[in-house]
């Protein structure tokens, strides 16, 4: 008996079937995996997987399925939104989340990355959904999946072995599509499954199955046309079942007699929609508009009819293989199907009839991303479509104002001007919609070399959504919007406030030149006061991306100068100059700038501008050097922040700067303590961004106060491409500096490779982790001199020494063991200045360390090790301490020596610095000084003596059947740092699921007892 699924029975693939059963079968112990299942059209793909599916034990397994959508390939994420049941009702927090992203509810960041900030959420909820129950997560049709979908795909696939989730991808070939081959690599080889055509045997058994009788030669042969693709050998049964080609004799054989053979797949497939009648197939049509899966509700407003007028048409659809049910409406059985009807659709109209269903939802407020795909295919259809050569000039001038330019910004915006509610009068558009009438003749349509103008309704519809779709979708944005307001009479509001959209989408896309040049001409006709400021912030964006902030100053102050500007209006534009200035280097600037937006803020009562002004000032103080003055600064911020819920990005940066500051200043447990309010913030609420800054500035905390095991899980926690590239980079450049202390360099050097090709991308060379890292490499290399060139490099190429003042120590360590005292002398007096008057134990440090070194003033070196201590940083009192011993032993102080030697070996084992234990005892023992009877043994590589502290408490609960949210909860860590670390499990362990580690610590238990 072969397996039957709504897509057809499952012949011949015994095989295939055993091997996903043994994925269904590990998911159900509480392992996970990812697997690719590829294969021509119509071969089985879907029917394997829900064979599969439909004999798992009824309640063992959530089962989400999402498909790629030919119409829906640019707007991003829809596959996953779909299968993860997202916008329906539900009181999930997650999802409420990711709703309000997409309804643009959520305050977010000018330039933020809205489509990434969901996959983070999305990734978020599929891991919370298997605390509760095992997972498997679907995806068919990848091979129509947008961008975003296939990276969340592959990101997915790297970490489903760490939870029990089972990702499937079904695809048909794409060797177009890189991103898609990609995907190949994500997975475990093993764990591509190609299906090919059907072996003979199996096209008999299915034939049989298929026509109720074992075929003879004469139907086994007209199937080998089929060449085993099981659809095809479907539809062709069909069809000849239809024309009544097949009789079954009384031997049970089944004969081929005559009858009409479809030629191709195309041709049956045509066939068994020739049986439909015409009712039901102008429903089909219509359907077709909507997608290879749609809502019943989106039909019946498409069409203009009521559920029960459809009932005879669906049911039909259903009797005759066309149509099937699917979770939340109905799909067509195969895309196939779907094409072919959408194929048929006279093409010199078919954009007409998408118009009209975009306009149908529309009027019964679909979400925005459903009309933009019928817009999307409406304007596509004509000729001439696209943005046309200046979308901004429009046809003819509408009257109104005029307004000096102005420009700037930088990655925040002021959020949006008035927008839909002035542009409608404070109240929502209501539209009219036609219903769709399959029946009318052809309407000629215009063939131009500009754009045709869009509908009324389209451009009232695009006012309104155009906020939420720029941020879901800024492709689509910018493609709707370039056409829309190349048709709006300039100086129109509603031409502003479109323009205004168009640039911020274009800056999101990356287009930035264009961006800028649409916001510049845009100006020139804006009089609306909100819709200036917004457009002078994506202006300023640009130009300060492109490395030409001083290009704003000028047209910002004419915009200031401008009669009329409001109080609110000049706080803000007086918060962009002020961090224009601030951008530019200009901190005497910025500060006047901030104070002045401060009182224009004071004014007009506008906590946005309070509360960024602040944040410029204690940016401001922070470079400056008066840190002190700083933190009362983002402490006073924060405050302002709280009481606005708008603000929350801003008080998800003032957080992650304060921690930096808190650092800067040696007060670290309070910096861990912020940047780990600022991660658990961002997890809940963040930009992608922001949650990325949150992990670096936790990762860089945890590094200099020594605990480098939890500070690697921080800084691997966030992909690197959703970093801020010179972040990344020195985040880069930390852990490579970790591997090289640890003493695994082929790791360290992994690291550090990444870190030099985006520096070198980035034109960024002279970050302190990167360039110790660097000279690092060469030192363990056995070349100091390098080692030292690269350091002193830095300086000598204009590097601010107080940026790099973390690795000066090191130069001077360096310069002294080359021989050249003259650049130790040098750096020596640059880190006494710096420490000049400075209170923070470490500055103060690194001047006695250096100082002591110079001078061999073991004194001192001990000195420098206590201030170290104070300031709670391990490593640098580490260094002290061994040369303080150094200078101890060539003073012949012996015991003294042994003492200091002690507490350098003492430090390094806690950090687990194997590399500088070798080192420092290789030195000693020549001196005949070597560890005492109570020191530590080496900690080891691999195996269950390897786990961290961390990592020990995260196994235990793994066997106690944890999920990574929950264990996240019990440590006060994120999802994504336990992952990370139970990813380092499996690794040390060398075990693949998290089976395996449950089943490892409860020996261990058993042992202990």
């Amino acid at each position: 008996m072969h397996p039957v699924t709504r897509v057809g029975v499952l012949a011949g693939r015994a095989n295939e079937l055993a091997l996903l059963d043994g994925y269904l079968r590990e998911l159900t112990r509480g392992g996970g995996g990812a697997m690719l299942i590829e294969g021509e059209p119509g071969i089985g793909k879907t029917a394997l997987a829900r064979a599969a599916l439909a004999a798992l034990p009824p309640g063992s397994c959530q089962v989400f399925w999402g498909a790629g959508d030919e119409l829906g390939q640019e707007l991003p994420l829809l596959p996953f939104l779909d299968a993860l049941q997202v916008r329906r009702p539900s009181a999930n927090a997650r999802r409420a989340t990711i709703t309000g992203l997409l309804r643009g509810e959520m305050a977010t960041d000018r330039g933020t990355d809205v489509p990434a900030t969901i996959a983070e959420q999305l990734i978020a909820l599929t891991i919370d959904e298997t605390a509760a129950q095992p997972v498997v997560l679907v995806l068919d049709d990848l091979q129509w999946a947008d961008p975003a979908s296939v990276r969340l795909w592959g990101r997915l696939a790297r970490t489903a072995h760490q939870v029990p989730l089972l990702l499937l991808g079904l695809t048909r070939p794409a060797a177009h599509r890189e991103d898609l081959l990609a995907l190949r690599r994500a997975v475990d080889e093993d764990a591509i499954l190609q299906l090919g055509a059907l072996p003979e045997p199996a096209t008999a058994e299915l034939l049989r199955t298929l026509a109720g009788g074992r075929p003879d030669a004469a139907l086994l042969e007209l199937a080998a046309g089929a060449a085993g693709n099981p659809l095809y050998l479907t539809e062709l049964l069909a069809a000849l079942s239809r024309s009544g080609g097949i009789t079954v004799t009384a031997g049970g054989i089944a004969e081929l007699t005559t009858g009409s053979v479809p030629e191709s797949l195309p041709a049956a497939i045509a066939h068994r929609l020739g049986f439909v009648s015409g009712p039901t197939k102008e429903v089909l049509r219509a359907a077709a508009l909507l997608g290879v899966e749609f809502a019943v509700p989106d039909l019946t407003t498409v069409l203009g009819r009521n559920v029960a007028d459809l009932v005879p048409a669906l049911d039909e659809a259903r009797a005759t293989g066309v149509l099937t049910d699917v979770r939340g409406g109905l799909a067509f059985r195969h895309p196939l199907i779907r094409e072919a009807l959408y194929a048929d659709l006279p093409a010199a109209v078919r954009g007409e009839w998408h118009r009209d269903a975009g306009h149908a939802l529309a009027t019964a407020g679909a979400p925005p991303d459903r009309v933009a795909r019928q817009l999307l295919c409406a304007i596509s259809g004509q000729a001439g479509g696209g943005t046309g050569p200046d979308p901004l000039a429009g046809p003819a001038t509408a009257g109104g104002g005029s307004v000096p330019q102005a420009d700037q910004e930088l990655p925040t915006g002021p959020g949006q001007p008035a927008g839909p509610a002035a542009a409608n009068g404070g109240t929502a558009a209501v539209f009219t919609a036609p219903a769709i009438n399959f029946e009318r003749p052809p309407i000629a349509l215009v063939a131009a070399q500009t754009p045709e103008p869009m509908d009324p309704w389209m451009l009232e519809w695009l006012v309104i959504s155009a906020e939420s779709l720029v941020g879901q979708a800024p492709g689509v944005a910018a493609e709707l919007l370039g056409q829309a307001v190349s048709g709006i009479p300039t100086g129109s509001f509603r031409h502003g406030w479109l323009a205004s959209r168009l640039a911020d989408a274009l800056y999101r896309m990356g287009d930035r030149a264009e961006a800028e040049r649409v916001a510049e001409r845009a100006l020139g006709h804006a009089a609306d006061p909100d819709l200036i400021v917004d457009l002078h912030w994506t202006l300023a964006q640009c130009r300060m991306l492109a490395g030409r902030a001083e290009e704003s100053f000028g047209t910002l102050k004419q915009a200031l100068d401008a009669p009329g500007i409001t109080a609110k209006h000049r706080g803000r534009l007086l918060v962009l100059a002020a961090r224009t200035y601030l951008n530019f280097g200009d901190i005497e600037a910025a500060g006047d700038q901030a104070d002045r937006a401060l009182g224009a803020a004071a004014e007009a009562g506008d906590t946005w501008a309070t509360g960024w002004a602040l944040h410029v000032r204690a940016v401001s103080a922070t470079i400056r050097g008066d840190l002190t003055d700083a933190l009362p600064l983002y402490d006073r911020a924060l405050g302002v922040t709280e009481t606005d819920p708008a603000l929350t990005d801003l008080g998800l940066l003032l957080l992650v700067n304060k921690s930096v500051t808190l650092l800067n200043v040696d007060r670290g447990e309070e910096a861990l303590a912020t940047a780990e309010r600022a991660r658990h913030l961002a997890n809940q609420v963040g930009t992608a961004m922001r949650l990325a800054q949150a992990h670096g500035v936790l990762g860089q905390g945890l590094w200099e106060t020594g605990r480098w095991d939890d500070a690697a899980a921080e800084l691997r926690a966030v992909p690197t491409d959703l970093k801020e590239p010179s972040a990344a980079c020195g985040e880069l450049g930390i852990i490579a500096v970790i591997f090289f202390h640890r003493n695994e360099p082929a790791s360290a050097r992994r690291y550090l490779a990444e870190a030099e090709a985006l520096a070198e991308r980035i034109k960024q060379r002279s970050l302190g982790p990167l360039l110790l890292a660097r000279s690092l490499d060469h030192e363990q290399a056995g070349a100091p001199d390098r080692a030292l060139a690269v350091l002193v490099s830095a300086l000598d190429g204009g590097s601010d020494v107080g940026e790099i003042e973390d690795v000066l120590g090191d130069a001077v360590r360096l310069a002294l063991k080359t021989g050249d005292k003259t650049t130790a002398q040098g750096l020596t007096g640059q880190v006494a200045t710096l420490a000049d008057g400075s209170e923070t134990p470490s500055r103060q440090a690194n001047a006695l360390y250096c100082r002591g070194m110079v001078d061999q003033d073991s004194g001192m070196l001990l000195a420098a090790a206590q201030r170290y201590a104070d300031g709670g940083r391990p490593l640098p009192r580490a260094k002290a301490l061994e040369a303080a011993a150094e200078c101890l032993v060539r003073a012949d102080e012996r015991t003294a020596a042994r003492q200091a030697f002690e507490q350098a070996v003492e430090v390094y084992e806690f950090l687990g610095a194997e590399a500088d234990l070798n080192r420092v005892q290789a030195e000693f023992r020549t001196h005949g000084i070597r560890r005492g009877p109570h020191s530590k043994h080496r900690r080891a590589v691999c195996g269950w003596d390897s786990l961290t502290d961390t990592e020990l408490k995260i196994a235990a609960f793994v066997e106690e059947g944890l999920s990574n949210p929950e264990i996240a909860g019990r440590l006060m860590l994120s999802r994504r740092t336990v992952a990370t670390h139970v990813s380092h499990i499996l690794k040390k362990l060398d075990v693949t699921t998290r089976t395996d580690i449950a089943r490892e610590s409860a020996l261990r238990a058993v042992a202990a007892r």
